[in-house]
């Protein structure tokens, strides 16, 4: 709901590592970032309660002001005042905290389960498993009719060594598909049977819509269930919108509602806390549709990296919580050779002190490089955990004639996060950007320099103008225009002719 009377905006972006605050106030009439915070998170030990940082972040503010923005207890002033106590709105973003465990079980694996993870990639979420009944990952290669005897059995085991926290089921379009849902509904019932003394995941069915009841029948008495529209009601058709919507409704309930402190941060704001891929793919969007320009957004974190996308057949978010730079480590690791991680690198190193190197950083995730080595280390995970992102999202991209692979031309590309906004030249940020993407045509390149972009969609959700004007004059640092032709050169030819026309003003 749009407030036209916030005048003076409070913003926090509780991160992994950090915790970010700003302070937006009406300047000549017009909105401008008036100053920062930054302060280590607190959510996790020694401290375990999430306010601190929050308060240290917005002292911060206050001594920069003058301004007096928290109360007596701690908390910020709404609304505010006539001797400009407090502010009239305080908003919050999250990107603290472990992601959703999440497991997919469906009928087919190129149909139906391979909607639920486009729908999975858009939340914190890290996938466990895969059950299907088209084929068991547990077996390998060995024989399909051996696979079926032994699905059910196998599947359970999955399920109760996993411990997902949450467990996806698909399958069967609308009028289509019965007996396949019914199977892999009582394999989870099951499960959940066999589980004792730990708390059974929740069970989101996005299934066939007409096995609603049936699916209650089975799973209901066992576990907590709830259901959603078809993620894919026709072979034609894909509806990734209500199971996107119920998977961040549950990463909220089930991971950020349970952060230390996270109660009373939600009792100081009376708007909604929501992930900061959200507010970032909000922001994505708007700059995109209001500037009618294909925009790609990045953000490399320390437990995640996401991308969001705004263009004509192409809006949305891609999550990895497996491609940060610092928390997520180990699962990165195992999803990238060491081999592609070297080959950034203009030094030799041996194998093993990288990877020991990267497995300290992990324990340490808020330190920072203390040599040259290090920062290019750094550097080329955070290449190898963008292109991981970027691959993954790909695929849902319309495929280019004459390449073969899916990718878009984008008119700007917008690079936010510690790893790119914190580099001791802007040009690292531009190369990791450019690396990690591979844009092709002419892209501009902007940095989000001042740590907005994260909280601006949360406070477009009230104050438009806000968001609009700070994004304009505050928050950007151009990185200049990249010019990358694609195709196939000949020797000896021309590839390209360009003409630059320098303004002597």
């Amino acid at each position: 709901m749009i407030d036209s009377s916030a005048r003076s905006i409070l913003a926090v972006d509780c991160g992994s590592v950090n915790t970010t605050a700003i302070l937006i106030e009406q300047v000549d009439n017009q909105y401008r970032l008036v100053a920062t915070g930054r302060t280590a998170s607190t959510y996790a030990s020694p401290w375990q309660n999430i306010t601190l940082g929050v308060t240290e972040a917005i002292r911060q503010i206050e001594e920069a002001t003058g301004r007096n923005l928290l109360a007596p207890g701690g908390w910020p002033m709404t609304p505010q005042s006539s001797s400009k106590r407090g502010v009239d709105a305080f908003f919050v973003v999250s990107s603290a905290g472990p992601p959703l465990r999440l497991a997919l079980a469906g009928s087919m694996q190129n149909i139906s389960l391979a909607s639920a993870r486009r729908a999975a990639a858009t939340t914190y979420s890290s996938i466990t498993n895969v059950l299907s009944l088209d084929a068991d990952p547990d077996l390998g290669n060995k024989k399909a009719d051996h696979a079926v005897r032994q699905s059910s059995e196998g599947r359970m085991q999955a399920i109760r060594e996993a411990q997902p926290d949450v467990i996806l089921l698909v399958g069967g379009t609308d009028d289509g598909a019965k007996r396949s849902v019914i199977d892999m509904a009582n394999t989870l019932a099951m499960a959940m049977q066999a589980m004792k003394d730990v708390v059974k995941p929740h069970i989101l069915y996005a299934g066939n819509s007409n096995m609603r009841p049936k699916i209650a029948e089975i799973l209901g008495p066992v576990t907590s269930l709830n259901s959603v529209d078809n993620i894919r009601p026709t072979l034609e058709i894909e509806n990734l919108a209500p199971a996107q919507m119920a998977l961040e409704s549950l990463y909220v309930q089930q991971k950020m509602s349970r952060l230390p402190g996270f109660q009373k941060l939600s009792n100081w704001t009376k708007h909604p806390i929501i992930p900061v891929s959200k507010s970032f793919e909000r922001i994505v969007a708007y700059i995109g549709r209001h500037n009618r320009l294909n925009v790609l957004g990045v953000n490399i974190g320390s437990g995640s990296s996401f991308i969001s996308t705004q263009a004509q057949d192409v809006q949305g978010s891609t999550v990895r919580s497996d491609a940060g730079v610092g928390h997520s480590l180990p699962a990165l690791l195992k999803s990238v050779p060491l081999q592609k991680i070297q080959r950034w690198l203009p030094f030799p190193i041996d194998p093993e002190e990288l990877y020991n190197q990267l497995l300290n950083k992990s324990l340490h995730p808020a330190s920072v490089p203390t040599t040259k080595e290090g920062l290019l280390i750094e550097y080329a995970v955070a290449r190898e955990g963008l292109r991981l992102v970027i691959t993954q999202a790909r695929n849902g991209w319309p495929t280019q004639p004459g390449t073969g692979r899916g990718d878009i031309q984008w008119n700007l590309l917008i690079g936010a996060g510690r790893t790119l906004t914190g580099t001791p030249h802007p040009g690292h940020a531009a190369m990791i950007l450019l690396d990690g993407v591979e844009p092709w045509g002419v892209t501009s390149l902007a940095l989000d320099i001042s740590g907005t972009t994260s909280m601006l969609g949360s406070i477009a959700a009230i104050q438009p103008v806000a968001a609009v004007e700070v994004g304009a004059r505050d928050t950007f640092l151009n990185l200049g225009t990249v010019i990358a032709p694609m195709g196939h050169g000949t020797p000896g030819k021309t590839a390209l002719r360009v003409k630059l026309k320098v303004d002597d003003s």
